[in-house]
């Protein structure tokens, strides 16, 4: 049943929603966040996927990401390998894509979801009517490394032409109330040669698919935090390949105490990115040592921030709805742009309105930057 209390703040935030803007853009969600745990249990089944869990109660307890299985980063990702594997192949990402697509439009301005992950809220906040949908396409080729030598049981192209083409057919469904776009991610504990195979098929792939419309670095910062300049130039090389002058540029970076203030600005100066995902490094270096040079970066250039509430204070980037308030009036203070989104709902069972609700709930948050936010989500997406 739900409380008094998440009731009023519900009932804040859609007092601070005006009724013109009640349909929003999301640009910061993952494919392998965005299948409710119960269609990922019955994939896994479906296909036969070998020792996924001993039982269906065990498998939500290991994928639910919650304060007891994500302490870090590192422990926050640890499970997506297992996701990774049931969401293999052309027709796996392909159903994956249509559900992920499915969820945000039905329950992203849902304050309740159900036990599974499904829809139980009849009075959505707001509608999510343009989603940005980023997954590594060579994570889902069932990928070995046998021999030192990368092989996958299936082939890469067609599940970058099966992705594209789920985006496609959600549209022709929802008749154009929901427009998709995918971001395609490069790997921080993949090789090189797997980011630049990955980084040539973006190159063909873009061609022919405009439902590709962007990059993005992700993966745990421990595995490659770029403190080299031989690594920033073979990344570079790789962004420049993927995206040229055509598609939009995302990165992680200065998520974790793995990456210095000083390889978050050779990061940026590096990559051209348009938008970066969860800068903490940048504000803890300004609090901590008085450092901006992060923050400054970010305002010269006028990158717009990604920033993902749970997800930031499940692996303990930000530490509180306190010190959220605290990030947030930070970047305003320099002027820097940034948006809200959900990262991994299904796992974490939640939503975008749940996000904002966390923050009006704790204070951490205003209507005019809340306002702002979603504007900027609006100006900022690679969605053409």
């Amino acid at each position: 049943m739900e409380s008094k209390q998440s009731k009023s703040s519900t009932n804040r935030l859609r007092g601070l929603v005006p009724r013109d803007k009640r349909q929003l853009t999301e640009l910061h969600v993952h494919l392998g966040g965005s299948v409710p745990i119960y269609r990922l249990w019955e994939m896994g089944i479906a296909r036969g996927i070998r020792g996924v869990a001993h039982s269906y109660h065990e498998f939500i307890r290991m994928l639910h990401r919650n304060q007891e299985t994500a302490g870090n980063l590192d422990q926050y990702l640890e499970i997506f390998d297992t996701v990774e594997l049931i969401q293999a192949g052309p027709e796996a990402v392909q159903e994956s894509i249509l559900i992920a697509i499915n969820g945000a439009y039905r329950t992203g301005g849902m304050t309740r979801l159900g036990p599974g992950g499904e829809g139980g809220d009849p009075d959505p906040v707001f509608s999510i009517n343009r989603l940005e949908l980023r997954f590594n396409p060579m994570k889902r080729t069932g990928m070995l490394f046998s021999r030192g030598e990368p092989s996958g049981l299936f082939d890469v192209d067609r599940i970058i032409r099966a992705a594209c083409e789920a985006a496609e057919e959600s549209e022709i469904a929802y008749r154009g109330d929901i427009q998709t776009g995918l971001l395609f991610c490069f790997g921080r504990d993949l090789s090189w040669e797997v980011n630049r195979t990955l980084a040539e098929k973006i190159q063909h792939w873009k061609k022919t698919h405009p439902k590709i419309v962007g990059i993005d670095l992700a993966g745990p910062e421990s595995s490659m935090a770029l403190d080299s300049e031989s690594d920033l130039e073979k990344m570079a090389e790789i962004y420049d390949i993927a995206a040229g002058d055509d598609l939009g540029r995302t990165v992680h970076v200065g998520e974790t105490p793995h990456v210095s203030v000083e390889t978050f600005v050779k990061t940026i100066k590096a990559l051209k990115p348009h938008r970066v995902a969860h800068p903490v490094t940048a504000a803890r270096g300004f609090w901590d040592d008085k450092d901006a040079r992060g923050l400054e970066i970010l305002a010269e250039n006028d990158i717009c921030c990604e920033l993902c509430v749970k997800s930031n204070v499940l692996t303990q980037a930000i530490r509180s709805a306190e010190e959220y308030g605290r990030f947030l009036k930070t970047l305003d203070e320099f002027g820097i742009r940034y948006t809200f989104s959900t990262d991994s709902p299904a796992l974490q069972m939640t939503t975008l309105a749940n996000e904002l609700e966390f923050l009006v709930e704790h204070e951490a948050i205003n209507q005019e930057q809340l306002l702002k936010a979603l504007a900027n989500a609006e100006e900022a997406t690679f969605i053409r």
